[in-house]
């Protein structure tokens, strides 16, 4: 209703009237508008016109703090030094958390309550996350502001239930849309998957229930793996090598064991010493979402085959990494540029090349790149996809034959 736009403040109360007129069978409701000085003359009668308004005395409204935005209730309770008050947060499963800055520090546990209160009987923990995600594992430290001190979460995400504890795994509710955004572009049902940081696994999980695809899968922290495997069998899907396969290891050498998969079925041609390989194996999708670092393993793609049958079409990879734009380039410019690099160092490993994914393209790779999020002012992560065509591998290996 156009008429309430900008009268109807953001705390939209209506409450039931008492009808004390004549007419007693009529329903009627009481609208919290804002100041009188916003409402004119024409607006009045307007409303008279077309809601048949009433003219009544002043009414008082209560509204309990339940029905308040959490902004506005801490808003009244902070001292002002403390304002504005935090205005975001996250939820995992039942914990919330949020990212106090140095202003609200002393008030956390005030915050936190307030949050516990707002937000039950979802939210049975708020936690204040201190430092930055770092560590081998992505990890963060937290405080405890209110609530319970429990941290094994269970997060329901398109259907899929999973189970970890937010202490010792990495997880970003804002990347549920990357992960769609796989399901719905890029992957196709019954297809290989491979993931060198699945972490808990969510986008693996939803592409072997929801698509029927095969997964092979690494991260380094042993917890993440153990959740993972975990939430796949609690989800139906049978754990075992060859159709859910995750492993706890190092990722460079995960990548290089995918090419290695193919050995058992490789043979050798009698009438020549010539090793036949089938790629078969190989997965149709190896994704390397790692952005501090992940164009530092596209090294090991020299380890896959780059000859003989299952390239067709060839193996397509996906890179997550940061970039900031300079001068001269876009930020997605610039994280095609890293996973050139990656791919086939130009000028030694301390000269950065530019504008190569003309390059790439020409080996056949058909370069895309997107941008996920913001990470910082100026730094983006983008995911750049590629195919890992045979000419590349075969560049890759020192063949510079065509």
């Amino acid at each position: 209703m156009d008429e309430f736009e900008g009268i109807h403040p953001k705390i939209k109360v209506v409450r039931d009237f008492e009808n004390k007129g004549d007419d007693e069978e009529e329903v009627r409701k009481q609208i919290l508008l804002s100041s009188d000085d916003l409402i004119t003359e024409d607006l009045f009668q307007t409303l008279v016109e077309k809601f048949h308004a009433r003219t009544e005395d002043k009414f008082i409204i209560h509204i309990p703090h339940h029905q308040q935005p959490v902004t506005r209730v801490l808003s009244k309770l902070l001292p002002e030094e403390a304002q504005p008050p935090p205005s975001s947060y996250e939820q995992v499963g039942h914990v919330v958390h949020i990212n106090l800055k140095t202003p609200h520090l002393q008030y956390g546990k005030l915050i936190g309550s307030i949050l516990l209160d707002r937000l039950q009987p979802a939210t049975r923990t708020v936690v204040n996350k201190v430092g930055e995600v770092g560590g081998p594992f992505r990890t963060y430290q937290m405080d405890l502001l209110a609530g319970e001190d429990d941290y094994l979460v269970h997060v329901v995400e398109h259907g899929v239930s999973l189970y970890f504890d937010l202490r010792n795994v990495y997880w970003c509710t804002r990347l549920e849309g990357e992960r769609t955004y796989m399901l719905e572009n890029e992957f196709q049902p019954n297809q290989i998957i491979a993931d060198a940081f699945c972490g808990v696994g969510a986008q693996l999980i939803r592409a072997a229930k929801k698509m029927g695809c095969r997964i092979v899968a690494n991260d380094l922290n042993p917890d993440a793996v153990e959740y993972c495997k975990e939430s796949a069998r609690k989800n139906g899907i049978d754990v075992s090598p060859g159709n859910f396969d995750v492993q706890c290891g190092d990722a460079r050498e995960f990548i290089m064991s995918l090419g290695m998969r193919t050995s058992d079925s490789s043979s050798t041609d009698p009438s020549s010493d010539t090793t036949i390989v089938d790629a078969s194996k190989l997965p149709h999708h190896l994704l390397l979402n790692f952005p501090l670092d992940s164009p530092s393993f596209l090294n090991a793609l020299r380890w896959w085959p780059s000859s003989g049958e299952g390239m067709d079409p060839p193996p397509r990879i996906h890179v997550y990494t940061f970039a900031r734009g300079d001068d001269e380039r876009t930020e997605a410019e610039v994280a095609i540029d890293m996973v050139a690099d990656g791919l086939l160092p130009e000028g030694g490993y301390t000269i950065a090349s530019k504008f190569r994914g003309d390059y790439l393209n020409e080996l056949g790779c058909n370069v895309k790149a997107r941008e996920i999020r913001d990470a910082a002012p100026g730094k983006l992560v983008i995911c750049v996809s590629f195919s890992a065509t045979r000419t590349l591998l075969r560049r890759m290996q020192g063949d510079y034959m065509e």
